[in-house]
């Protein structure tokens, strides 16, 4: 049985559990988990732990054990909670989640073991020492195993029921597990469950009730239609017992007689199940917890209950599905008979959400190409018909894409652990604010964000913020403050990460760029010519090298990665006051709505959102005879395309046109030959040998089969300035 996929969920699952666990956790640090809390993170390790023990690993399962166990003390006031709690059970959660990652794909290193057994042992002191001073030794794995007491009570729910006044009771357990209908489509498997038992104990006999299966013509090998009456010895307790299905029980009715249960308790139980009474007699009769004696004191006790009592029993005309829908019902709080407005959500492979985009592409490229040829007919209708096959197009796309958008905010969420562990080790007091959290990004661009906000956020806690002490001479609060700001602006997304720290020394930076042979001369009146040194490779104002930083690698990592997502990165900085990182980015990578244009035979798209006017281009239009374009009474750069790519010329004397693009907040022209209009495309990554061209980003493939290159305006803007500069330098030379 191939489980690959139901790992895989585990593992997606258990990420967003112990996601949360870390977020309410980290909430503890300014006041005490409510019982609300306290019972999430109890939830969030059990889960893991039942799904763990699903599997068999082993590992997992030990660890959170202990865990569970002090959680279950804390929710129960057993413990009082202590603040030094906190960085003890994050601690237990980065654990955790190595576990999860790393147990799934083999076994689990001995130093990683001992790493989590010192976790552990952390935890012995606070299990030790209950409220109220009672002293009681829970610090081991094997202690963590209540224990069944001699005739005492050994666990809440379970009684000692060995010396039942009505006689000896039956020495071992009865679990009669119903799973629901639709319970495979939760990822579970009841055989897994069941099997989990031999782990605790002994499965002396087990009957299967298949008395609801359906013939061939009503058979869904997607629903469950079995039942399960199981004889059960065990030495373990009660809870012990129900721990194992407790992962299921959700989803399934569970009953679990323990030890010393009587005829008398197997008739109520009778009155619960869907099958009939003398059925389910038969069957306890065949998995021996009914002898020959006892099977007619059951079948005394109904005709009794039937015509003393007028009992209340399920009728054997109950289907089994009809069972399971009412049990999921109750407990899911949904009335059938009223309609039930409550959203779904579903989990889907995230490759195949990839994979209907990229068919949805070629579709939008198909139909260009259809309207293409539909457009030379005069046929109306067909005509009418391909633009309404597009205009449903559109809609499917739209749809599409916004299933691969999520917010930003959960990834932003991850930065408070971080500003709080390194606000310890820089011994700084540093809060974290985020907004804009239900801003939504794609999904990959999100994933591939996570690396260049790591890097800012560092930098911003470790250079941007002063000490507390530096923060109070200058008049400034003792805790600084780093903000995370996420929102929409002309079609792409803005991230900001900003700090009200100490600020950016432009001499500063203009001096270590000399030292290091990257600028000469003054500094600059620009600010972006001098903030630009902060994204070389090697480059740092640190003073001392540490562990967050001062070896001069982060920053161009983050311009790398920033331009690799075809977005743009800004640095905008006061002199005691903070620095403002600013990320533009596309709101996806999979489709571009786009300007094409042309020069010569060859196309180009310019991206929609950078494109501010066009304009018609001449000679005298130029300033001084430099690459400056005169536009109501201001200067902008420009260039030619024809400059920077091979393109040949239609034909001598072709009027040219000037596209006017925005990068941020500056300005430039594009100098092509015809404006052909908005052109939503699809974009192919570049092969291998043309990655690393400058100025391109990718490429399409147009309605007639031709290819179109989108152009990287960041990049072009680099190469108009950087070939300013040079002729600036010539000049003065």
């Amino acid at each position: 049985m191939d489980l690959t996929e139901v790992i895989d969920a585990y593992l997606v699952e258990s990420e967003e559990l112990l996601r949360d666990m870390e977020t309410i956790l980290l909430r503890t640090e300014s006041s005490l988990p409510s019982d609300e809390d306290l019972n999430a993170i109890f939830r969030a390790v059990h889960t893991i732990k039942g799904t763990a023990g699903m599997f068999g690993f082993e590992s997992t399962v030990s660890f959170t054990h202990v865990v569970e166990n002090l959680l279950d003390e804390l929710r129960s006031h057993t413990i009082e909670f202590h603040s030094n709690l906190t960085e003890l059970l994050l601690k237990a959660k980065d654990h955790l989640f190595f576990l999860v990652s790393e147990e799934t794909k083999g076994k689990i290193p001995a130093d990683k073991i001992t790493f989590g057994q010192t976790i552990l042992d952390a935890m012995k002191p606070y299990l030790q020492t209950k409220v109220g001073g009672k002293k009681e030794n829970l610090g081991s794995n094997e202690n963590f195993q209540i224990q069944n007491g001699e005739g005492n009570q050994s666990a809440e729910g379970t009684k000692d029921v060995s010396t039942n006044e009505n006689g000896i009771g039956f020495p071992n357990y009865l679990i009669s597990f119903r799973p629901n209908l639709n319970v495979f489509s939760h990822g579970l498997d009841p055989i897994s469950f069941i099997g989990y038992l031999k782990k605790i104990g002994t499965i002396i006999s087990l009957k299967t009730i298949d008395q609801f299966l359906p013939d061939g013509s009503e058979f869904d090998p997607e629903n469950c239609y079995l039942g399960f009456e199981i004889q059960f010895q065990s030495d373990k307790d009660l809870e012990t017992v129900n721990k194992v299905f407790n992962f299921i029980e959700q989803d399934s009715f569970l009953h679990i007689y323990p030890p010393g249960f009587l005829t008398t308790d197997l008739v109520d139980l009778a009155n619960q199940l869907p099958e009939e009474e003398i059925y389910l007699g038969n069957v306890w009769k065949e998995i021996q917890v009914l002898d020959e004696k006892g099977f007619l004191e059951y079948l005394e006790e109904i005709k009794s209950r039937k015509t003393g009592f007028q009992a209340q029993s399920i009728s054997s005309t109950t289907s089994s599905q009809r069972f399971s829908e009412t049990a999921s019902s109750e407990q899911n709080g949904f009335d059938p008979n009223k309609e039930n407005i409550k959203s779904i959500t579903i989990k889907v492979d995230s490759k195949r959400i990839d994979n209907l985009i990229n068919r949805v592409g070629e579709l939008v490229v198909s139909c260009a190409n259809m309207n293409q040829l539909i457009g030379d007919t005069e046929d109306s209708n067909l005509q009418e018909s391909s633009l309404l096959v597009m205009r449903l197009l559109n809609e499917v796309r739209e749809i599409s894409l916004k299933l691969r958008m999520v917010p930003i905010g959960d990834s932003f969420q991850k930065y408070t652990r971080i500003v709080r562990d390194l606000g310890k080790e820089l011994e700084k007091d540093i809060r974290l604010i985020t907004e804009g959290n239900e801003t939504e990004l794609d999904r990959n661009i999100v994933e591939k964000l996570s690396d260049p906000l790591t890097h800012l956020v560092r930098n911003a806690c470790d250079h941007g913020l002063e000490s507390s002490e530096v923060r109070i001479q200058n008049g400034k609060p003792k805790q600084g403050t780093i903000k995370l700001n996420a929102y929409h602006e002309a079609g792409s997304v803005v991230i900001e990460v900003s700090d009200d720290g100490n600020g950016i020394s432009k001499e500063k930076v203009w001096q270590k760029g000399i030292e290091k042979g990257l600028v000469t001369g003054p500094v600059p009146d620009s600010d972006e010519d001098v903030y630009k040194l902060l994204f070389q490779p090697g480059f740092s104002t640190a003073q001392k090298v540490t562990n967050v930083s001062g070896r001069g690698v982060g920053l161009d990592v983050v311009y790398k990665n920033i331009e690799a997502l075809r977005g743009t990165i800004t640095v905008k900085s006061l002199p005691k006051q903070g620095s403002r990182f600013i990320l533009r980015l596309p709101l996806t990578l999979a489709i571009i709505e786009g300007f094409l244009v042309a020069v010569g035979n060859s196309h180009f798209i310019i991206p929609m959102e950078m494109v501010l006017e066009c304009l018609h281009f001449s000679e005298e239009h130029k300033a001084d005879q430099n690459q400056f374009f005169a536009l109501r009474g201001n200067l902008i750069p420009f260039l030619r395309l024809r400059d920077y790519y091979p393109c040949d010329r239609v034909s001598q004397g072709t009027r040219e046109n000037i596209v006017i693009v925005r990068n941020g907040e500056k300005k430039a022209g594009i100098v092509v030959e015809r404006l052909l209009g908005e052109y939503q495309t699809v974009i192919k990554p570049m092969g291998s040998v043309f990655r690393h061209v400058k100025g391109v980003s990718g490429s399409s493939i147009l309605g007639d089969g031709n290819v179109a290159l989108i152009i990287d305006v960041p990049s072009l803007f680099e190469r108009t300035i950087s070939i300013e500069n040079q002729k600036l330098l010539s000049h003065r030379g």
